[in-house]
């Protein structure tokens, strides 16, 4: 279902007083924005557009919606896709209707925007935006039937120059799930884009910190109060296995006991996952000592975590997530842990997430098999 309607831009009102009109274009629940030629008084607007007697504005806007209409009737005969971004495409480009790489954008950030604090943080949709815009001005905004092959090596050849292996891997998932949404919608031909087009992420080791490295932090005369609390929230990271984004909406009703065990049930703030985790007497006294408030940005928390690290006299670089790696490598490999319970306690989707934590030595393997196989 499609419909046309009109709305006066308030935030756009010029120092005589007239704001805009715009056409509203509506696709099963997608909108699309078009500036107007004609600017009014809003108040005006509201009053005429509402009248029932023939005005003005209501004229100008019948035939606006029109003019959309007809553009609506061409895509069906030509058996094109409707949304929002191809009918403004058809009305600002005349009777030539294309449907470019922009116009794949603007749809596919329609769907993608509605998941941001779902299972989408906004980190990562900023991400999604800025890549996608990064293949749209790569590619000259080129027309989505047109797009090839070797459209795609290009973009690959640019982004390995630019990036490090693991970065360039993780925004290719992104670029392929933006091109694979243009086919699988009928925009782009399935054209074997991605043939001979390889890439692999290729493991890297995950860094940690030792108990010893742990006790150092906690051991530590700070020189001032500010990095007492910032390696005190260090140590909460690292017995709780929480991303910074969870870490700080912690709260006091957060915390439940079963069995005389506390514990956290919550969701990722970056996914939507469940996930569980055991508040330790450590982890307690930490956030009942700063009233369970962990305010702080995570700019400024990565920025004292170095200081922390160099008064500690820890080399590794310490940052956030290097906590939850360390509370993760010493669940399964110095607790033994099962590897399932682990991925749960981190709120992974799947176990391979947490498979790249686990360091069983080979003997270590040996042994298991021979105890789980004992006749």
């Amino acid at each position: 279902m499609w419909s046309i309607s009109f709305c006066c831009r308030v935030a756009k009102v010029t120092k005589d007083g007239l704001a805009p009109i715009e056409m509203v274009i509506t696709v099963d629940g997608q909108r699309s924005f078009k500036r107007l030629s004609m600017k009014v008084n809003p108040d005006e607007f509201k009053k005429l557009i509402s009248c029932k007697r023939d005005n003005y504005i209501k004229q100008f806007c019948d035939n606006e919606r029109i003019k959309a209409y007809e553009v609506c009737r061409k895509l069906e005969m030509l058996g094109m896709p409707i949304t929002p971004a191809i009918v403004k495409e058809g009305l600002t480009s005349g009777v030539s209707i294309s449907y470019r790489l922009s116009n794949l954008l603007e749809d596919f950030n329609a769907i993608i925007s509605k998941r941001v604090g779902v299972d989408l943080c906004l980190n990562v949709y900023k991400k999604y935006v800025r890549i996608m815009k990064y293949v749209v001005v790569f590619l000259d905004d080129k027309e989505c039937r047109l797009i090839t092959n070797g459209d795609m090596k290009r973009i690959v050849a640019d982004m390995r120059a630019k990036y490090q292996n693991s970065t360039f891997a993780n925004l290719w998932v992104i670029v392929k799930s933006f091109i694979t949404y243009g086919i699988n919608n009928n925009r782009i031909p399935n054209n074997n884009l991605f043939a001979t087009i390889k890439v692999v992420k290729k493991p890297k080791k995950v860094e940690y910190l030792t108990m010893e490295e742990l006790n150092r932090i906690r051991d530590t005369p700070y020189s001032n109060p500010s990095l007492q609390r910032v390696a005190d929230f260090a140590i909460l990271e690292a017995n709780l296995g929480l991303a910074y984004c969870d870490l700080v909406t912690i709260k006091r009703d957060d915390i439940k006991e079963h069995n005389g065990i506390r514990y956290i049930q919550k969701q990722r703030a970056k996914t939507g996952v469940e996930y569980i985790t055991v508040v330790n007497s450590e982890a307690f006294e930490i956030l009942k000592r700063y009233n369970y408030d962990i305010s702080i940005t995570n700019q400024a928390y990565n920025r004292f975590l170095k200081i922390v690290a160099l008064q500690a006299g820890i080399t590794k670089k310490l940052h956030s997530h290097l906590l939850r790696h360390t509370f993760a490598h010493h669940q399964l490999n110095e607790k033994h842990l099962n590897i399932a319970t682990v991925s749960k306690m981190l709120g992974h989707t799947n176990l391979k997430q947490t498979m790249h934590y686990c360091e069983k030595h080979p003997t270590t393997i040996l042994e298991e098999f021979a105890i789980a196989n004992q006749e």
